[in-house]
């Protein structure tokens, strides 16, 4: 159950537009459906509705529906159509929807139910007209949605027996928020939906490993903390780098705490080593390596999750990937003409990867060439199945993804995203641009420290510090003449 959508969250009934887009996400893996066509023995059915209906709702939440195609439920509460909420003290002023958002908000999947005229609380009202009068919806409200008006929601969550069996006259079923249950369709229980609510079932982890990759690692590390969907954790692991990998992951991790974890390996381990360790630091369901040096598509955690999540058969998300950076053509014209997906602005060289219909088709693909990238996201399971990376011949990733299907795993395409994959150059343009993004690094590092230093500074705990700093020092060059001390302290006093 929803209230408000909107970039600010004044108070728990307001969810951001960041969160809602999340959480809608999370939901992906379930199936949405409207009330009429609840389960409530499926544990796969899943509805969501909004209670008072508010402006905000047509304007931040509409689109973010009809972007998944998901249908919801609207309970309305008729006197406060095109008003605010004035006579609410303690929530902002905020406006309800007019008739025609109403009709916007139908028109793009909403369908709309009851919620009573004026919201009293009906838990201690016996009158019956005033039961029966709340519960009837006019009809200049009707006529908003022809299909709606099957349920009710009682106001604040609600009710007496008087209540229910009047409502069991006029609606095919109703809902609560804490007085009900899971299974009586007159007193469905909701969720109450807050901001920090997460609706998934599966946590995520990225892995970064380093090596010697400090002058990338900031657009590498900036474009996991700008996913549409910022995974659980975030692990950069630095296989001992000798350059500036440490200066830079240590400031991440002071800036994201609980975020983002930084391992250092006192030795270099090697890729398989290292990337089996790595992984036991982390705790995430789904798991995916960036190299340090290449970067995500906004969406690419967001489009991985959904495919993990179609099936318990499905155990990688592949996806295709671009190449970027001084020697992108080159490489992109060593690839056979069946992998080549566009060029974008001569600079982004797309390369692509098929869709299998079948685990056996898949498995007749790897046979002969890889098609699974190594950031490709995975489950915990899958890789556990096969006892991680192994040293051999072939390509870790490529040896990884292979047994894993040979397992019994699936592996899927998440079509609408891309790996950005770095192609490297000493050239001199390439080195300056790395060397204006580390700049601008150290700069905002220097300038919040110099923040941090500026209101220590200004502290309470400072000044007292410094004058008992003064105060020592002051004993210790007189600690020979007393009377000395004694002036002073008379005089501190």
């Amino acid at each position: 159950m929803y209230h408000k959508i909107h970039p600010d969250t004044p108070t728990m009934w307001w969810v951001s537009v960041n969160e809602f887009y999340r959480q809608m996400v999370e939901l992906s893996n379930k199936k949405v459906v409207y009330l009429n066509d609840y389960d409530c023995k499926n544990e796969n059915h899943v509805v969501i509705t909004f209670d008072g209906i508010y402006k905000n709702i047509y304007e931040y939440a509409l689109p973010i529906l009809k972007h998944f195609n998901y249908p919801f439920e609207l309970f309305l509460t008729s006197d406060y159509v095109g008003y605010d909420n004035s006579f609410d003290s303690v929530e902002p002023l905020t406006k309800f929807t007019n008739s025609f958002e109403l009709l916007k908000l139908v028109e793009g999947g909403g369908r709309l139910q009851w919620h009573t005229k004026s919201h009293p609380n009906l838990k201690n009202v016996s009158d019956l007209e005033v039961i029966i009068e709340e519960l009837t919806v006019p009809e200049e409200i009707k006529i908003l949605d022809i299909n709606g008006f099957d349920w009710f929601a009682y106001p604040h969550g609600e009710f007496n027996d008087l209540v229910v069996n009047e409502v069991k006259l006029r609606f095919r079923g109703a809902l609560s928020c804490n007085q009900g249950d899971e299974f009586d369709k007159y007193r469905f229980n909701r969720l109450t939906v807050e901001n920090h609510t997460s609706l998934k079932k599966n946590t995520i982890a990225c892995i970064i490993p380093c090596y010697n990759y400090g002058r990338f690692l900031i657009e590498a590390i900036e474009s996991v903390i700008k996913q549409t969907i910022i995974p659980d954790e975030i692990l950069i692991s630095d296989d001992c780098s000798t350059d500036e990998t440490q200066i830079i992951a240590q400031e991440y991790v002071k800036k994201f705490p609980g975020l983002i974890k930084y391992n250092r390996n006192e030795t270099n381990l090697g890729i398989v080593k290292h990337f089996n360790e790595a992984i036991k630091l982390t705790k995430a369901d789904f798991i995916f390596f960036l190299g340090a040096d290449n970067r995500l598509l906004s969406n690419y955690v967001e489009e991985c999750i959904k495919i993990l999540n179609k099936s318990e058969e499905i155990g990688i998300a592949y996806t295709d990937y671009t190449f970027f950076g001084p020697r992108a053509k080159m490489a992109y014209e060593l690839l056979p003409d069946f992998r080549h997906f566009g060029i974008i602005n001569n600079s982004f060289f797309k390369v692509f990867f098929p869709e299998t219909n079948s685990r056996f088709e898949l498995l007749d693909i790897l046979n002969q060439s890889n098609i699974i990238h190594g950031s490709s996201m995975f489950k915990r399971t899958a890789y556990d199945s096969v006892q991680g990376y192994i040293q051999s011949e072939m390509p870790e990733d490529y040896n990884l993804f292979k047994r894993i299907v040979e397992k019994g795993w699936d592996a899927k395409k998440a079509k609408n995203t891309n790996l950005e994959y770095r192609q490297h150059s000493d050239s001199q343009a390439n080195n300056v641009l790395l060397l204006q993004k580390l700049m601008l690094f150290y700069k905002d590092s220097y300038l919040s420290l110099k923040k941090e230093k500026n209101d220590y500074e200004n502290s309470k705990v400072f000044r007292i510090s410094y004058k008992l700093y003064r105060f020592y020092r002051f004993i210790k060059r007189n600690y020979k003449n007393p009377r000395k001390i004694f002036k002073r302290i008379l005089k501190i006093k």
